[in-house]
């Protein structure tokens, strides 16, 4: 299925690219920790590269993640589409298992490292204050004791504001059911971020954030320091 996936991904690039005006960024990050969602992925440092294209209504972003200690990677395709006031995007995660024989295109029952997300949001309206995201798991969210999916599902708020040229955005995340994220209903990532761009160029800039990130169900709290080079331009 994910052959076809991957397939479809490709042509819907492929006609969009057509005539259509090119967006590109670049972005690499190092953060101090890499926290997702409320839970802390690996136990170091994790460097973080993204290449995103956009043209019209659609971008397509690849993403990836790998801590300094290789206790946790990650390599997503992530193509989004707005329509109206809405973005939907499919995610398709790979997560490779440390110490184990992993194969990006290798799909066979207990060996295949995806799991594709599909979510809905608001995040690209800018006068909307409020902003919204749910997402659901679609495949590689599988209960093992009842061989069924979870679909496991996330619900995220922000209330983004500047204050004194900072980007300021609190957060609030929970999960409806029993899935990946919980055992039942549970609100999983609260917190606050704190952002501001230092533009070098027309085409480059440095941007820092400071998050404060707290998980309600587990009771952990993190303080997440990020900062990296961008990269954008259009043509």
């Amino acid at each position: 299925m994910n052959r076809y996936l991957f397939f479809c991904v490709f042509l819907f690039v492929s006609v969009f690219v057509s005539g259509q005006k090119i967006e590109l960024e670049a972005e690499l990050l190092v953060q101090s920790r890499h926290v997702w969602r409320g839970s802390k992925l690996g136990t170091a440092p994790a460097v973080e590269p993204s290449v995103t294209f956009g043209f019209g209504r659609f971008s397509f972003n690849l993403w990836a993640a790998k801590t300094t200690n290789n206790t946790y990677s990650e390599v997503d395709l992530i193509p989004s589409w707005q329509f109206n006031e809405f973005s939907l995007t499919l995610f398709d995660y790979y997560n490779p298992v440390s110490g184990e024989s992993n194969r990006y295109l290798n799909f066979q029952e207990g060996r295949n490292r995806h799991s594709i997300e599909l979510s809905v949001d608001n995040y690209s309206i800018e006068k909307r204050r409020i902003k919204w995201m749910i997402g659901t798991f679609l495949l590689g969210d599988r209960n093992e004791e009842t061989d069924k999916p979870f679909y496991s599902t996330y619900l995220e708020l922000k209330y983004p504001f500047t204050v004194l040229g900072i980007e300021t955005e609190p957060f609030a995340g929970l999960t409806p059911f029993c899935g990946y994220y919980a055992e039942k209903f549970a609100v999983i990532n609260t917190g606050i971020s704190f952002s501001k761009s230092f533009e070098l160029s027309s085409t480059l800039s440095i941007p820092v954030n400071l998050s404060f990130i707290a998980n309600p169900h587990q009771n952990t709290q993190f303080f997440v320091l990020s900062s990296g080079i961008v990269f954008a331009k259009s043509k």
